[in-house]
């Protein structure tokens, strides 16, 4: 499925699921014969595959992968609850097609009949695979499909078909292993369901790319979890440790900073993170009166469920829509939380607040180490890893009776606070109560975050790696922090739902409702503190429960009614129910104020910008020797040498291929070179970090933009120039603070003409001022030396030769050292005191524009004649270089 459309899909369990179901009911339902019924497991398989892609994915197409991801989340929701309300929770047997006598293989030693037949179907199914999706047409168009949907489409190929053939095959085979299997596990809905998470790991382990290695893996895997029973008895081990050695394989082969190919996922919408004083005042004067002397017992603690889902659904609006990280460990480091509260106070004797802090800090340090595999994994990759994880953190520890208690749980004592009893079976209301402060306190905090300058670091993690690291900041730091601070916020949540009794039971904290509550989350509005909330609304045992109490069973209809939701908003509208209430009231509040002139916002940013003056940067010099990097086997620059000299406009120029990009990736810290030293002003840059780079006065631009689209241009600006302390990680959530652009930021925007359009977002401004909008940003950070990469693609003539004089007076005014990597020579010429050609990875000249413009060199190596071509050039010259051509022909 994932060769076929790109899509990580985890609702593979499902299909197993439903395959097992089927066969089940087709025998012992229908009475058909078992041969019968495995063809009857299979056709329904693929008739669900095929749904899923026309009705689920094909009207998802232009979403960005992680929301796809998340939509096959919603549809294991929907098979997995419509799978307990038609054959309920228990455990079914069913009869085995397969027979089920041993085989004597060695001495001593017997394997089951069935599980050898087992492992010989999946070898020849393997051998059937490689060879379709390498020997036919039909594999390699798939495989075409898979690497550029548009380039296949242009050759012929229907993208649609391809996938909707890929997902009846891919479903069809699921159902045929769960209809084989599910005599041998027996049937139960999330049993079956959770196999998808040792199929996602070794799949993850080959990349999704090799059926053989698939194979090998999963038998490896099942071997490893076989001697682990048989030789460990510690409780958990046995099924954890495949996924610990997964996590490290995918840590080691992961990379800190994505490579420029890295695909930039349009992630769904955020919320500004202002705090309207009025309506929150009102909402929480209007829940302390309902708690405390309006509801029943009943919907108090419906509220109290709600009010802990709402808690934890706002951890993952920090880690998943302000970081965009999506973690599927959630629910589970909230049980953890309820686990290590429960200890403290159970055995240590301490109070609850303090046992909360303590939870809350051991928590987030539990939530650090699961971000470790954030550092080098991202998308869909990580979800795999955070989702292997909270199985890990599910079998040592939540469900092993040693620590939790199993079933009967931990008893504690009554809470008090302050010598006031606000125990959830004493006192419900005062529990209640003291749960919604509990979550408008991390509201109002993650809301503070989102304003402050940790929020803006974690939306340009989230929107660009790359760009971040270019302005300093500290992606690694940023991740850390989101997983941190959310899981210590998810173990308050945990706190709140399970001190509600007398016994803390934490075996209900399991994989599959980690899923649910990322589910309910982006059903809300993952970008929206207040879409949290509504997420938490939708929990069962919560509110809605309550509010449909008087429709029978409505409990357990409730999961399979919102995994339905979650689909038609992921469709119909992803950024959640949140975003959707939010335009609805903008619309009408815009229609009531429509005629009322608005005061200009940039009137205040125009009267700074004007007495502001650009004091110039610490003058450096860029001396830039024998560079050479290498990709496998293909040299890319094999000997890249120049100076950049303060207060100069440097021009790299060269065909397609030649390898200027690359060298300004190698010269900024986003490739590293073989041999060769990047030195800047007497100090060795070649092996510090991007962000070390930028600290010393090495700044960059980007061919691609890449702006953070989710911020303002003032919020880009505020991330380039503004001071950075760690400690903004703690104080953020109290004190955000304004955001002030400082001198050079201002001044920045108003060289490029920027001050109108500060409070606009980089998809609302023209492709010109995007361009300008970039380089501004970079220049914001005050760099010595600046790399511009190809800052005038897309613009006019006008445009370009406006854009030459802006570097001019950057150079001139601010002292600046600028290398420019343009195909447009007219700018280059322009603009440039000196231009170095590069072809074949290496210096072919260097000297002044007019130098530059008369050496037959040049032209030669444009036109490709007598000059060899780089191993990674493909493209021909880019047309922008004909007047070049022009001028020396």
């Amino acid at each position: 499925m994932y060769r076929g459309s790109g899509i990580l899909n985890f609702a593979q369990g499902g299909f197993v699921m439903v395959g097992g179901y089927a066969y089940y009911q087709a025998v012992v339902g229908f009475s058909l014969p078992r041969w019968l019924g495995l063809v009857f497991a299979v056709v329904v398989g693929s008739i669900l595959g095929t749904l899923v892609q026309l009705l689920v994915l094909k009207p998802m197409k232009e979403a960005s992968a992680l929301l796809k991801v998340i939509s096959t989340l919603a549809v294991l929701m929907v098979l997995t609850s419509g799978a307990v309300l038609l054959y309920g929770s228990d455990l079914k047997a069913a009869p085995s097609l397969l027979p089920t006598g041993s085989i004597q293989v060695a001495p001593h030693a017997y394997v089951g009949a069935d599980r050898l037949i087992l492992f010989l179907l999946g070898a020849v199914s393997t051998a059937a695979l490689w060879f379709v999706y390498r020997r036919t047409t039909f594999g390699r168009a798939t495989g075409a499909v898979a690497e550029n949907v548009r380039v296949a489409a242009s050759l012929g190929h229907s993208p649609e078909r391809i996938a909707i053939v890929n997902w009846a095959l891919g479903a069809a085979l699921s159902a045929l292993a769960g209809a084989l299997i599910a005599p041998i596990t027996y049937l139960q809905p999330q049993v079956l369901a959770m196999l998808v998470i040792p199929a996602l790991a070794v799949g993850l382990i080959a990349n999704f790319n090799s059926f053989p290695i698939v194979f090998a893996g999963a038998i490896g895997l099942g071997v490893v979890e076989s001697l682990m029973a048989r030789y460990v008895s510690a409780p958990g081990w046995s099924a954890s440790v495949p996924f610990i050695i997964v996590v490290i394989v995918m840590v080691l082969r992961g990379r800190g900073i994505p490579l420029r190919s890295h695909v930039l996922d349009r992630m769904a919408d955020i919320g500004s993170g202002k705090v309207r004083i009025i309506p929150t005042v009102v909402v929480c004067a209007v829940m302390a009166w309902l708690l405390s002397s309006v509801l029943n017992l009943a919907w108090t603690n419906a509220f109290t469920v709600t009010i802990g889902f709402a808690i934890l659904c706002v951890s993952i609006v920090l880690v998943t829509g302000y970081a965009g990280q999506l973690s599927l460990a959630q629910y589970v480091l909230a049980g953890f939380g309820a686990l290590i509260a429960a200890r403290l106070v159970a055995d240590l004797k301490w109070p609850f607040l303090p046992a909360l802090l303590g939870a809350v800090a051991v928590t987030a340090l539990l939530g650090v180490l699961v971000a470790l595999p954030a550092l080098r994994t991202r998308g869909i990759n990580l979800a795999i890893v955070t989702l292997g994880l909270a199985v890990v953190i599910y079998n040592i520890v939540l469900n092993n009776t040693d620590y939790s208690g199993g079933t009967s749980g931990i008893v504690v004592p009554p809470i008090e606070i302050f010598g006031q009893n606000v125990s959830g079976l004493l006192s419900p209301d005062r529990y209640a109560i003291m749960a919604f402060i509990l979550l408008v306190i991390v509201a109002v905090g993650v809301l503070n975050v989102r304003r402050g300058a940790v929020g803006r670091r974690l939306l340009a993690v989230r929107s660009n790696e790359r760009a971040a690291a270019s302005l300093g900041v500290s992606v690694f730091g940023a991740k850390l922090f989101a997983f941190g601070a959310a899981a210590g916020i998810a173990a308050v949540a945990g706190v709140v739902l399970t001190f509600r009794s007398f016994s803390v039971v934490t075996v209900n904290f399991d994989t599959f409702n980690s899923i649910v509550v990322v589910a309910m989350t982006v059903v809300g509005g993952v970008g929206y503190v207040g879409g949290g909330v509504m997420g938490g609304t939708l929990m069962p045992s919560g509110v809605s429960s309550e509010l449909f109490s008087g429709i029978h069973s409505i409990e357990s209809w409730l999961p399979l009614i919102s995994g339905l939701i979650l689909l038609v908003i992921l469709v119909q509208n992803p950024s959640g129910l949140w975003q959707m209430n939010v335009d609805m009231v903008k619309g009408i509040a815009h229609k009531l104020r429509r005629h009322k002139a608005e005061p200009p916002a940039d009137a205040q940013d125009v009267r700074a910008a004007e007495v502001v003056k650009a004091e110039p940067v610490t003058a450096k010099r860029l001396t830039v020797s024998g560079l050479r990097v290498r990709f496998g086997n293909v040299v890319a620059v094999s000997d890249a040498t120049f100076v950049v000299a303060p207060g100069t406009v440097h021009g790299l120029i060269g065909p397609n291929g030649a390898g200027k990009t690359t060298v300004i990736d190698a010269v900024t810290g986003f490739v590293r070179c073989d041999t060769g030293t990047v030195n800047l002003d007497g100090a060795d840059l070649t092996r510090m970090s991007p962000q070390k780079r930028l600290k010393s006065g090495l700044g960059r631009s980007f061919q691609s933009l890449e702006l953070f689209e989710d911020l303002t241009l003032r919020e880009n600006l505020a991330i380039a120039s503004e001071s950075w302390s760690p400690l903004r990680y703690g104080s953020d959530f109290v004190r955000p603070g304004r955001i002030q652009l400082d001198g050079a930021a201002l001044a920045a925007a108003r060289e490029f003409d920027l001050l109108g359009e500060l409070d606009l977002k980089p998809g609302q401004l023209s492709m010109g001022h995007r361009r300008l909008a970039a380089i501004a940003r970079a220049v914001a950070s005050t760099p010595s030396v600046l790399c511009l990469d190809e800052p005038a693609a897309g613009l006019s003539d006008p445009e370009a030769q406006h854009l030459a004089v802006l570097l001019r007076k950057l150079a001139k005014d601010w002292g600046m050292g600028i290398l420019l990597v343009e195909h447009n020579i007219d700018m280059v010429l322009a603009a440039c005191d000196e231009v170095t050609v590069l072809t074949a990875g290496a210096v072919l000249v260097s000297g002044s524009p007019q130098e530059v413009r008369h050496d037959p060199r040049v032209l030669s190596a444009y036109l490709g004649g007598g000059a060899e071509e780089p191993a990674d050039a493909a493209a021909p010259a880019d047309p922008r270089d004909s007047s070049l051509l022009e001028e020396l022909s």
